[in-house]
């Protein structure tokens, strides 16, 4: 029989994100696949070179989507069925990572304005989280250490080596609370301006004891 205390504790620490990431879409309908893949691809390299124009370097740009369907005809009745094919969808998505949280408003702005008509959800993230789950890590320990000792003096017993140790982390991107949808007038409206906030690593860890 082992004689063993187990404690929990969480460590916790604040972060700047250094990084953002959205996505940009192109949806068209055409006649036919050759006009619908022609205006599609056209509007979306635009809206790449405009992206890039800005700084955003082509290893961060993703197509991270390519749909293209039929449109049926689904007006005649039911017996006549299959639908006539009277035209094509595509639907071409890119996401992009914006390392310069100063360019954001202009990255957004440039896109719509380059042929856009959809657009993602934001949201911020730290790029190299390493160092910041190492002191999220180290306060958690430390925080365990403390509590086991104060548990084992009230206890009348003397504290021991650690017999086994495990870890959980605790984060997720911060998305900013607004929702946009890309204007297809010319006069498309401003983006809005953007702010990161902070964003918090939460690290758990349990420790095994021996008591003595």
């Amino acid at each position: 029989y082992a004689r063993t205390i187990v404690v929990s504790a969480e460590g916790k620490v604040s972060a700047r994100p250094d990084i953002a990431e959205t996505h940009f879409a192109v949806v068209s309908e055409m006649p036919t696949v050759k006009q619908v893949t022609s205006d599609n691809n056209k509007k979306m390299n635009e809206v790449i070179k405009s992206i890039k124009a800005l700084g955003v370097e082509g290893k961060d740009i993703t197509t991270s989507q390519y749909n293209l369907r039929p449109l049926p005809d689904y007006s005649m009745p039911y017996p006549k069925r299959p639908a006539k094919i009277v035209g094509y969808h595509l639907d071409q998505e890119i996401t992009v990572k914006i390392r310069n949280l100063d360019i954001i408003d202009s990255v957004l702005d440039a896109a719509i304005k380059a042929g856009a008509n959809e657009v993602g959800a934001l949201s911020f993230d730290v790029d190299d989280a390493g160092a910041i789950k190492k002191e999220a890590r180290s306060k958690a320990f430390a925080k365990a250490k403390e509590k086991a000792l104060e548990m084992a003096s009230m206890a009348g017993v003397k504290l021991g080596r650690v017999v086994t140790f495990n870890e959980s982390t605790n984060s997720y991107p911060i998305y900013p609370q607004y929702a946009m949808k890309a204007q297809m007038a010319e006069d498309s409206a401003p983006a809005p301006n953007i702010e990161p906030g902070t964003k918090e690593f939460a690290l758990n860890v349990s420790v095994t004891y021996e008591i003595e």
